[in-house]
């Protein structure tokens, strides 16, 4: 009789397990979005205060065959700065929210057109929705998104 009862016990954990690894095949099969061309940077306190840290980093990115973009950033750094950062000033474009275009529509578009490598935005809290359209958009245009944010 204690055999029956390990048997039965090892029966109904086998159900188990087998029911666990379809749950897990199942999720597999869910086509997650790649948000691998998106980079996000959360900054605290003064927003350039923080930046001063990533020039580097960015100075780097503006030395590519592509444009460098910058939508909406909340001030601009001195040409000077830039330079003595180690930016290449004929690499960088920057994209200026008005009336007909917002911070998102501009990133969109830079990321999709293929001319820019890379494109450094300045957002507040992104939808799960927005940033796989942004994702979408990089994977197109084979470019990466730096999203920047405060908090």
């Amino acid at each position: 009789m204690w055999q029956h009862n390990r048997q039965t016990d090892t029966n109904i954990n086998g159900i188990l397990a087998e029911h666990q690894l379809d749950l897990w095949a199942q999720e597999d099969q869910a086509p997650a979005q790649d948000l691998s061309q998106i980079t996000e940077i959360i900054v605290r306190g003064e927003a350039w205060n923080n930046i001063q840290i990533l020039l580097p980093l960015l100075a780097q990115l503006s030395h590519d065959q592509r444009w460098l973009a910058w939508v909406a950033p909340p001030k601009l750094l001195p040409k000077a700065e830039l330079k003595a950062a180690g930016f290449d000033l004929n690499k960088i474009i920057l994209l200026k929210p008005d009336a007909q275009h917002d911070t998102m529509s501009l990133a969109h578009r830079a990321l999709k057109s293929g001319t820019c490598h890379a494109v450094i935005s300045w957002f507040g809290a992104l939808a799960d929705d927005q940033l796989n359209e942004l994702a979408q958009a990089a994977e197109l245009g084979n470019s990466r998104a730096f999203l920047i944010r405060h908090q």
